[in-house]
């Protein structure tokens, strides 16, 4: 899995050819994707230590199985890019709907995610 971590990243990395895809959209797409590894090596540890930790994430149960989570994160990890460069940079019909925002707001989600886990002692 942790290869597939590394490809992903860099497949991410590459993406900022595209379009009109900035060298910022690439640099927040690199944060999420950080976080989010920080992320799932925090969630490894919760599966493994299920007496101590639960799962918070409303999408997987409170006691995932690692299968589940390694297809959950590489799933985030393939189609987060991918709905940010779907996304518009400005868009005049919803103004609050763009690239920056979505990035901004996924990058706030795994910031608080991997905070919490770091407060209840689970490192990466």
């Amino acid at each position: 899995m942790k290869k597939v971590m590394v490809v992903v990243i860099l497949l991410v990395a590459t993406v900022g050819y595209a379009g009109d895809w900035t060298k910022e959209d690439t640099y927040r797409e690199i944060a999420f994707t950080g976080l989010l590894t920080i992320d799932y090596l925090q969630t490894r540890t919760i599966v493994n230590n299920p007496d101590k930790y639960f799962e918070r994430n409303p999408i997987e149960s409170r006691h995932p199985s690692q299968k589940s989570v390694d297809i959950y994160m590489a799933s985030c990890a393939i189609l987060h890019p991918v709905v940010s460069y779907l996304l518009p940079q400005k868009s005049e019909k919803w103004k609050w709907m763009n690239r920056e925002n979505w990035q901004y707001i996924t990058i706030a989600i795994e910031a608080g995610s991997t905070a919490y886990n770091l407060s209840l002692g689970i490192s990466f």
